[in-house]
């Protein structure tokens, strides 16, 4: 990933596509979320979102958005979850996290969501 990079990567896309079949609400500001910042901790990473101002405020509350479902990344043996916890009724952060003592090292390529 490029520094400075301020769009959603493949990754990211794809675990809020799936959160938003969850919660409809969410769908809304899936093509208007600005990354701020990403910080990987060797077991998941943080990512920090902006909102295009024409978005404002939805439905979303204050609330935290648990994946239903398994994320499988080569190398990460017990998969991966992910929440997103909304603020002000706008998504705030994404985190993304390993299971057991599995320890991740950011990459991506090969992932699905089961």
């Amino acid at each position: 990933m490029k520094p400075g990079q301020l769009t959603l990567n493949e990754f990211e896309t794809a675990i809020l596509e799936r959160l938003a079949s969850q919660s409809e609400s969410l769908r809304a500001f899936l093509g208007g979320l600005r990354v701020l910042s990403r910080e990987f901790s060797g077991a998941g990473s943080f990512t920090t979102f902006s909102i295009a101002p024409a978005l404002g405020q939805h439905e979303l509350g204050q609330q935290q958005l648990g994946l239903d479902a398994l994320v499988i990344v080569p190398g990460v043996p017990n998969g991966m979850g992910a929440v997103l916890f909304c603020r002000d009724g706008c998504p705030e952060m994404l985190e993304i996290y390993t299971y057991g003592d599995d320890h991740w090292n950011g990459t991506f390529t090969g992932f699905s969501i089961e």
